[in-house]
This record gives C-alpha cells, sequence and structure tokens, in this order.
C-alpha cells in the first residue's frame, strides 16, 4: 500500500473513533507504528507526520486538528474518489502514478458544515534554513533592492521552465514565503545565495550573517583533498583549483614546451616535471630525465600526447613557479589559449561578483529531513460532481478485474500472475481468518495459499503486510475490512519502472488487451479501496 493510501485510510479511522476514546486509540497507533510517525506535531525531524491545513491556512497536527473538529461538533468522516485529475492524454493508471493526479479525498462534515480535504504531501527542505528564513536573511543584506532583483531572476528562469509564473522583485519574500515557492527554494536555493553574495560584493559591501544565521552557512574548499596528499614542505607551493592555468587547442607538447622555456628556471621545471611524470610509467618503461621529456614533448603527435596527463604538467610549473616566488610568465603568442579555471585578479577587479570557489557560500544541508501529510481544505463548494463513483458492488467488480488480469499475466508469462492472484485469494479467501494474526491461524492461511498454487514469494509480500493487519485492528476493524486493505495493497501494482505499468507488450493485439485490462483494474482497485476504507 503507497503511504498515502495508508495516511488516508489511518486517518478515516482516527477520526472515526469516540471521542472518549480518542487518545487512548492515537496512542496505540502511535506505538505500532513506531518512533518514525508522529501524529501529534508536524515536521518532526526524521519522521512521518499527519495533520491538516483549514480553509483559512492554519496547519494543525492530527491531535490537535481532532481537538477543533470535536469542537466544531464532529458528525461524520469519509473518504471520496473525484475521479483522475491528471492530463487528459493519458490513461488514469498511468498519470496516478506519474502525476499523482489521482484525487481522493476526505468528506469531513461537522455542525457547522461540510468540507473537503485533499492530502499533499510536503518534504524537509534539503538545507538547514527555511525558505522563509532566507527571505529575512536577504531582506537584512545591504542593497536590498540589488539583492531582490537578483533573486527575481533566478527565481523567474527557473519558473519560466517548469510552468510556473514569473517573480518580481517586489514578490519575491512573498512567494519565497508560500508553499510554491519553498518548493522552489528546495530546488534552487544554492543558486540563490550565490547570486545574493555576488549582487552584495558587486555593491561594494561584504554580506551581513547574523549570528543567528552563522549555522546556515558555510564555505568549502574543493581542494582540502588534494592538499593533504602533499607533504608539508610544499604546501606553500599548491595551487588552488580555480587558479590553475591549462592550456587549450591540439598541440599541448609544444605549447608546454614554450611555457616552460619562458621560465627563468626553466631547468628546475622540467626536473620536477619529470619525477612527476615518472611516478605514474608502468612497469618497465623507461623512466623520463628532464632532457627526454623536453624533446618527447616538443616532437610528440597528438596520438602519442594521449597517455600524457597534462594537468600534472600544468600544475607542476605553476607549484614550481610558487616555489621561486615568481608570477607565471605566459608568452604573447600563447596568451590566447593559456586560462584559469577561476576568475582571474584583472576579472575579479572588473567584476567582485566573480566570486572563487573557496569563497563562496554555501547552504547547509540538512541531514535529519521529514516528510508531512497534510489534508489542505478544498476552496470548492459541493456540487453533483464531487460525488463518489462506486459500483452497486465494488467487491465483486474488484474480483472480476483481478482474475482478468490473472488470466492476461498467466498468457503472458508475467510475473505479476502472482500478485493479481494473492490478492484475489485474500479478498476470497476461505478456511482462514486475518481477525487475529495467530501461528495458528497464520498456518490456515499458508495452507490455502499452497492450494492455490502461491509460491514464497507471494507468502513473503503477504507476510510484509501483517503489520497492516497489526495496525488496523487497534480500531478494530472487521474482518471483512482487513482482507480488503491488505488485498488493495497486494493488488496495487501501479507505478513506474518495473511495476505493471512498466510492461509493454509487441503485438497490438496484446497490448490493446493489456491497456483494456490495466485501467480496469486500476478503476475497481481505487473503487474498492474506497469502500473500504469506508467500512468499520
Amino acid at each position: 500500500m503507497k503511504l498515502d493510501d495508508l495516511v488516508l485510510a489511518l486517518t478515516v479511522s482516527l477520526l472515526r473513533v469516540e471521542r472518549e476514546r480518542w487518545l487512548d486509540v492515537l496512542t496505540r497507533v502511535e506505538t505500532e507504528l513506531g518512533s518514525g510517525w508522529t501524529l501529534r506535531l508536524l515536521e518532526v525531524p526524521g519522521t512521518f507526520s499527519v495533520g491538516a491545513r483549514t480553509r483559512e491556512g492554519q496547519e494543525l497536527s492530527l491531535e490537535s486538528w481532532r481537538e477543533v473538529l470535536d469542537g466544531e461538533g464532529l458528525v461524520s468522516v469519509r473518504a471520496m474518489d473525484l475521479g483522475g485529475m491528471g492530463p487528459g492524454e493519458l490513461p488514469d493508471y498511468v498519470s496516478a502514478a506519474f502525476a499523482n493526479s489521482e484525487a481522493l479525498v476526505l468528506d469531513v462534515r461537522t455542525q457547522r458544515g461540510a468540507s473537503l480535504y485533499q492530502l499533499e504531501v510536503g518534504f524537509s527542505g534539503s538545507s538547514l534554513i527555511t525558505s522563509r528564513q532566507f527571505v529575512d536573511f536577504a531582506r537584512a543584506q545591504p542593497g536590498v533592492e540589488r539583492v531582490m532583483e537578483a533573486l527575481s531572476h533566478v527565481i523567474t528562469d527557473s519558473n519560466l521552465m517548469n510552468q510556473r509564473p514569473a517573480v518580481s522583485p517586489g514578490q519575491v519574500g512573498t512567494y519565497l514565503c508560500s508553499r510554491e515557492g519553498a518548493a522552489v527554494f528546495d530546488l534552487v536555493g544554492s543558486d540563490l545565495l550565490r547570486e545574493l553574495q555576488a549582487a552584495v560584493l558587486r555593491g561594494g559591501r561584504t554580506v551581513v550573517i547574523a549570528e543567528d544565521f552563522r549555522s546556515f552557512f558555510q564555505t568549502l574548499d574543493p581542494d582540502d583533498f588534494e592538499r593533504s596528499l602533499l607533504p608539508p614542505e610544499r604546501l606553500a607551493e599548491f595551487v588552488p583549483s580555480d587558479e590553475r592555468v591549462y592550456v587549450s587547442g591540439e598541440d599541448f607538447g609544444r605549447d608546454f614546451v614554450a611555457l616552460v622555456e619562458a621560465q627563468p628556471f626553466a631547468e628546475d621545471i622540467w626536473r620536477r616535471a619529470a619525477e612527476n611524470l615518472n611516478r605514474f610509467q608502468g612497469e618497465g618503461a623507461a623512466p623520463y630525465t628532464a632532457e627526454s621529456l623536453r624533446e618527447f614533448l616538443k616532437t610528440a603527435e597528438g596520438p602519442a600526447l594521449q597517455g600524457i596527463p597534462s594537468g600534472n604538467l600544468m600544475e607542476e610549473l605553476q607549484m614550481c613557479c610558487k616555489a621561486h616566488g615568481a608570477e607565471l610568465v605566459v608568452p604573447e603568442s600563447l596568451r590566447e589559449r593559456v586560462s584559469t579555471a577561476g576568475p582571474t585578479k584583472e576579472e575579479r577587479e572588473k567584476d567582485p561578483g566573480l566570486i572563487p570557489e573557496r569563497e563562496r557560500l554555501r547552504l547547509v544541508p540538512n541531514h535529519s529531513g521529514y516528510q508531512v501529510y497534510v489534508f489542505n481544505a478544498l476552496k470548492v463548494a459541493r456540487s453533483p460532481l464531487l460525488s463518489p463513483r462506486g459500483t452497486p458492488d465494488t467487491r465483486a467488480e474488484l474480483l472480476q478485474s483481478l482474475r482478468e488480469a490473472e488470466d492476461f499475466a498467466q498468457r503472458k508469462g508475467s510475473l505479476f500472475v502472482e500478485a493479481f492472484r494473492l490478492a484475489r485469494v485474500v479478498l476470497e479467501g476461505t478456511g482462514f481468518q486475518l481477525g487475529e494474526a495467530t501461528s495458528e491461524r497464520l498456518a490456515a492461511v499458508r495452507e490455502v495459499f499452497r492450494g492455490a498454487e502461491l509460491g514464497e514469494r507471494a507468502w513473503e509480500a503477504f507476510e510484509r503486510r501483517m503489520g497492516l493487519l497489526a495496525l488496523f485492528q487497534v480500531f478494530p476493524s472487521s474482518e471483512e475490512r482487513l482482507r480488503g486493505l491488505v488485498a488493495c495493497s497486494v493488488a496495487d501494482v501501479f507505478g513506474g519502472m518495473g511495476s505493471w505499468n512498466d510492461e509493454f507488450f509487441e503485438s497490438d493485439e496484446d497490448q490493446a488487451w493489456y491497456e483494456r485490462v490495466t485501467q480496469r483494474l486500476f478503476r475497481a482497485l481505487r473503487e474498492y479501496f474506497v469502500t473500504v476504507v469506508n467500512a468499520s
């Protein structure tokens, strides 16, 4: 069972519990779920949490939401299926899997009225700072108008590529504090911080980081590992990666010779370059000397140079310059082909916003993430269109669709045949009861499975659902409801790569049969799931 379906079924069950038993049942459910879940708080690091957002925008934990509903005189809670809401050109079973478009909602009625709540899934940010805190940080910077303009460009560029609206400088603060803006911040937060820093520097100021915000930012030296490999006596020679020079073009050998010969200590460079390359020479190969390396590079053509680590030679050249306390001399003929990885001193003087990697501010990552399921109140009026779509007997329809899918999978040799058969056997099953998961009852279930020609994979899949049984026995649930929840969990084969959705058949006839069977199964599964969730 997908987590959002589990949350829907669980929330319906919990909100239906009598008021006087509510806290006791809530505690028992939390015990069954374990420490990875919380129903009393939202956005707790390292957990899944459940809550609701009212029409007024107030976000409440499940416990607090129940208290509010009780205060309004809670009358009833049920699940509803508004039908597929994905792109019209996609079948329901595809759009639900890839676009999360299945509109399963809660219909909650109190003495004050009725509301529909659609489940939304939220994730903690990838960095410690929230988008709202980032807005406060941005507003505290000198030249805030320039900063907001830079942030506007980054957000708008990202939004236009993802069918979202442009955001003006004056809208940046409000936008980043919205739910959509928080999601965009999680996507482009690093880019926003880089452009903020560049905008402040271009204004001739320095970034202001208040004490409360220092833990959100860090600088990283991309060369720490390389530097650690050098002996202490050579650390002063180390060349940061963004200061290293490279030679472009197809004649590296002769260009490198010209660069070395332009330095007043060329002989020292050749000696060190030869020693550097000799570390990579294969067993039995003749070692380079300063003279042989010079002659080789002067005469070697393209293919012969492919095994030469040009980056090592250029780095050794620069390190030797630093050892002699000299700037690299670049002959006029090579100036257009010699460039640095990062901005030069001259380029930084012209544009202070060109930030070396080791000076660039970075967001501190969030290693204690959370996932939150929020039932969001829909701001729509009730209408005849928003009504349940069940068949007279959703169980019979699901069984028939499972038989069809099983027969087709059997004919085509698909491994999914066991999933369809397992769901059907659980739903139809005679000879066993799921109401009490004792060892004796499990033995009876296993015997039924053997008779239905279900193997070890099916048994292991069933055993993984035992936690689901234990969870819904807390309420308690009828035998029919328990069977239905387990069967729906097993029969939900819809998803991405590796799922039933990923099947493809070469003949047009088989593919058409597959699509018809799949659409019927998906719709029957969703309708029966709603029936089971609403059952007692």
